[in-house]
């Protein structure tokens, strides 16, 4: 029988060695002041807190440090097919900044090869009884990139600016991020229970929130900000964008609008033994240039000639970059293919009918795909359904996409009432050129060609702009259209954008029950208990078919010869183990 969180009592090891979930929270507090003022400091009112997150030894601690590192005087340049709006605030940014927002910010919790979740700026974590109220001791030594020293309280004024509510407004509401708007619903309030820490109470518990604050693997960049007189503040945030000053490894030395950004090596960056961390993950290079190049046939004509050290390409170009000397690594279950319908809970769209959902993906050859667009299974494979690939905690075979059935296909089609395609309407495909994913408008002619030539439907694609689509995603402007798009793949995940919770303006259905079904899973705290819960929330959400189980990425990249080694991070679609990279 599952245990509720008012019955639960935490066991620290399975928590730490079963999953790397449930170690961070985000927050909201409810004071009244507009200004960036913490409240005062009290401590945890939700019961006696258990520490669940790894600390440092003292025998670590005192480690004295090593010899500096060999530093390259040298320049990587890293070539993205994109980098959203150039905002530096993720509120504005949304998940199109990661190409950009994980170079320079620091966050409270660190991450590894293997997808855990490790101190940070955060050196331990811990839990209240009830599941609520999490609570973060922050660590002595971290400087800005300005060379002042990170505070509490620039942590809770962090936490406040991207979920909480004051005077000036609430976050989520002036939010154009849908991850910020979901975080935001769930807080209650921040607090500061002690001068070197930071307490964040949600309303429910929720393990999935320790990837929003985590360095890598996710599709956020909640980095750790210096705190501004407001909370929230236009004028601020413009000024913010102009002069961004994080944590990280990086800092920010020139931005050229829709042409680059040019980074330098953060000496002081906190990720190193001395601040009783385990290994120095500074870079080992003096500059880094990321520079926005949309094409890709010019991104490989950069690297052949040495113009550039790095880029995200297709599989097809690989001849083109072997023959310059280069090499093409793959970034491990990088991305997925998420196609879904907005809106069927309205009765007019034929994708209301759930024989209707299900048609449709069973008339896609998934394998297709692979063979005929990607270039076969070092980039893609049909496993997995939606966010869920093999390295997601609860992941099975039985989760793995169905396989072409015409026949079904057109069986279920006539008896939602649409024989042959009859009175079914224009199908829209919206999608956009991905900054992360190769050939994603090619992959959605793909499924455009088999929904016409197996369920005689009229198919049109749209390319647009992909912040802007999301944006129309989330206010309700795409229903009854399809979106089609790249995601982050995840080691855990907890459903809640799209199937638990009521409000959020892109859930996929007002189905009562498929929202408890959400959120009973995600009270539980337990493990090996939440595995098998979400195993089954996962297998029902895929038989509703409001998303597609389509397959997951594993990003190429094209590799310069200048580069002696590297080697991406698996489940991250942006520049990741920048301490792995060695120049010749």
């Amino acid at each position: 029988m599952i245990r509720r969180l008012n019955k639960f009592k935490l066991d620290v090891s399975r928590i730490l060695g079963g999953l790397t979930m449930g170690l961070l929270l985000v927050g909201v507090a409810c004071g009244a002041a507009a200004t960036a003022t913490p409240p005062p400091t009290s401590a945890p009112t939700s019961g006696t807190p258990v520490v669940i997150g790894p600390t440092p030894t003292a025998a670590l601690a005192s480690t004295p440090a090593p010899n500096e590192p060999i530093v390259s005087t040298g320049k990587v340049i890293w070539m993205a097919p994109g980098w959203g709006s150039e905002r530096f605030d993720v509120n504005f940014g949304g998940s199109a900044g990661n190409n950009h927002g994980k170079l320079w910010q620091g966050f409270l919790v660190a991450t590894n090869d293997k997808v855990e979740l490790l101190p940070g700026i955060a050196t331990k974590w811990e839990i209240s009884s009830d599941g609520r109220t999490w609570t973060f001791t922050i660590r002595d030594g971290v400087k800005f990139h300005d060379g002042t020293v990170l505070s509490t309280e620039d942590v809770w004024w962090t936490l406040m600016h991207y979920w909480g509510k004051d005077a000036s407004g609430v976050a989520l509401e002036r939010s154009n991020y849908s991850t910020s708007q979901l975080v935001g619903r769930s807080t209650e309030r921040v607090e500061q229970p002690a001068p070197n820490q930071v307490s964040i109470t949600t309303k429910a518990f929720n393990a999935d929130l320790s990837r929003y604050l985590s360095e890598d693997a996710t599709d956020s960049w909640y980095g750790v900000m210096p705190k501004r007189p407001n909370v929230h503040d236009d004028t601020q945030e413009a000024a913010f964008d102009k002069n961004p000053i994080g944590a990280g490894r990086l800092k920010l030395v020139r931005h050229v609008p829709v042409e680059l950004m040019a980074f330098e090596r953060f000496d002081d960056y906190y990720y190193q033994p001395k601040n009783g961390l385990p290994e120095d993950r500074r870079v080992r290079f003096k500059f880094f240039d990321l520079r926005l190049v949309p094409e890709e046939a010019t991104r490989v004509a950069a690297v052949r000639s040495g113009e550039a050290d790095i880029a995200p390409v297709s599989l097809g170009s690989r001849k083109q970059v072997e023959a310059g000397a280069g090499r093409i690594v793959f970034g491990p279950e990088g991305q997925h293919l998420r196609a879904y319908f907005l809106g069927c809970w309205k009765t007019q769209f034929p994708c209301h009918d759930k024989r209707v959902r299900q048609a449709l993906d069973l008339a896609i050859d998934k394998n297709l795909f692979r063979e005929k667009l990607f270039g076969g299974p070092e980039v893609f494979e049909a496993k997995g359904w939606d966010i869920v690939t093999p390295s997601t905690v609860f992941y099975s075979p039985d989760l793995d996409p169905w396989p072409q059935d015409v026949g079904k296909a057109r069986q279920l089609l006539a008896e939602a009432g649409y024989a042959d395609g009859n009175g079914f309407g224009k199908v829209i495909i919206n999608t956009y050129v991905s900054t992360a994913m190769p050939l994603l408008p090619e992959s959605a002619q793909l499924a455009a060609d088999f929904w016409r030539n197996v369920l005689n439907l009229d198919v049109e694609v749209k390319v647009g702009d992909e912040s802007d689509l999301k944006k129309k995603a989330l206010a309700d402007e795409l229903h009854g259209q399809m979106f089609w798009r790249d995601n982050n793949t995840a080691r855990d995940t907890n459903f809640l954008t799209f199937y638990g919770t009521p409000e959020q303006g892109n859930r996929l259905h007002e189905d009562p029950e498929l929202f408890a079904l959400v959120q009973q899973a995600n009270a539980i705290i337990d493990p090996a208990e939440r595995k098998v819960a979400f195993n089954k929330v996962a297998k029902r959400l895929r038989e509703e078919s409001y998303q597609m189980g389509l397959g997951y990425f594993n990003l190429p990249y094209a590799v310069g010869p200048r580069v002696a080694a590297w080697e991406p991070w698996p489940m991250a679609y942006h520049p990741t183990n920048l301490q792995g990279i060695t120049l010749k």
